[in-house]
């Protein structure tokens, strides 16, 4: 079963290998691509601040 935590990172993956592509979309998915991986990447900074057990 996968964790929240690597959910998250293949989803940031995936969005980053799809951003490096751009000429195989039209602006609109373009722009809700960049919009989707900004909120994974903010989601990822979330659930690992919650995690952490180190130092702050």
């Amino acid at each position: 079963m996968a964790t929240p935590i690597n959910r998250v990172k293949r989803l940031v993956k995936m969005l980053e290998r799809l951003n490096k592509q751009p000429y195989l979309y039209d602006e609109d998915q373009i722009k809700l691509i960049k919009e989707q991986l900004k909120i994974a990447k903010n989601e990822l900074a979330m659930i690992e601040e919650k995690t952490s057990k180190g130092f702050k």
